[in-house]
């Protein structure tokens, strides 16, 4: 992401973290979050079974400071949780006042 006006350059990553529940077609969802390369905070956004599509979403929420992260499977409640940012030396408008962002992934379990 990039602020509009200024020189400053913020750039934001997101890690998609699958792991194994042991014993289970099932698997915990994580997301990781790093801002200039540094760690913001982790969240886990409950579990997917393999074989069944997730909507993943992500966005910024500007007046609370925060991303808002969320999974949801078909016929299923979502699942939110957050992470509160506040960019250091950085004026609060650094982030897009619109950011978000939204993927479908479908959970193999096939040599995991």
């Amino acid at each position: 992401m990039k602020d509009s006006g200024s020189s400053h350059h913020l750039e934001v990553q997101a890690f998609l973290i699958l792991e194994r529940v042991a014993d289970s077609q099932e698997f915990v969802v994580s997301v990781l979050l790093q801002a200039d390369g540094q760690f913001i905070g982790k969240t886990s956004l409950g579990t997917a079974a393999a074989g069944k599509e997730i909507l993943l979403s992500l966005r910024w929420d500007k007046p609370r400071q925060r991303f808002v992260a969320s999974s949801q499977a078909a016929g299923s409640a979502p699942v939110l949780s957050f992470i509160p940012f506040a960019p250091p030396d950085a004026p609060s408008d650094v982030l897009p006042l619109e950011f978000s962002m939204s993927k479908n992934i479908m959970l193999n379990s096939a040599g995991v």
